[in-house]
């Protein structure tokens, strides 16, 4: 899979939604859309590309509508217009952000297949099971 080139003919297949919008503009945001993932493994990364592209469209297409909300409705009055919203409850700004539109999400879930178990050594006593840059064992291999 390359990232050279975004699958567009995939990307009208797959997202009729956004028919309406030219080419030239779809190349745009998937130029950077592409700041905004990483490859998969060379597995999917052309669904999480058309995934961000669509997210990004998505979002685009609510704020020029003017209907793009931040967060859920909290409070809201009539007269003198006000209206709060509260943050959805997510580990970080970035899944905030993707939480915005269902293609999001749906990177979302896809990023956290292709991502797999992060490879993690653990603290004091397993570390003392690896031997250090000099070939010797951190605090002599004992544990504490």
């Amino acid at each position: 899979m390359s990232t050279d080139t975004f699958p567009i003919t995939s990307f009208r297949t797959l997202y009729p939604l956004y028919a309406s919008i030219g080419n030239d503009v779809v190349y745009v945001i998937a130029e950077k859309a592409r700041c905004y993932f990483s490859p998969c493994k060379g597995v999917c990364t052309n669904q999480l590309w058309m995934l961000v592209v669509a997210h990004m469209l998505y979002l685009r297409n609510e704020a020029e509508q003017g209907m793009a909300a931040p967060g859920a409705i909290a409070s809201a009055s009539i007269d003198k217009v006000s209206v709060s919203f509260t943050a959805p409850p997510t580990s970080s700004n970035a899944a905030h952000w993707y939480n915005l539109s269902p293609h999001g999400m749906e990177y979302l879930a896809l990023v956290q297949r292709c991502g797999g178990v992060p490879f993690y050594v653990g603290s004091m006593s397993e570390r003392s099971a690896f031997r250090s840059v000099g070939g010797r064992f951190p605090n002599r291999g004992r544990i504490r």
